[in-house]
């Protein structure tokens, strides 16, 4: 069974079009778009929160 990061990124690749990380970098690249995506996440409902929290 594959991880979530590995399915995350495998999803991003083909949903985006980036290109492919190299052999040794399949790993790291996972981690990365998996970070990236959750920090993206957690900003905009971050920003929401705000947004409510004000008005």
């Amino acid at each position: 069974m594959r991880s979530l990061t590995d399915i995350v990124s495998e999803s991003f690749i083909w949903g985006v079009g980036i290109t492919r990380p190299k052999e040794g970098q399949k790993r790291l690249a996972a981690y990365y778009i998996s970070g990236i995506l959750a920090a993206t996440v957690l900003g905009v409902v971050g920003l929401f929160l705000f947004l409510v929290t004000r008005f």
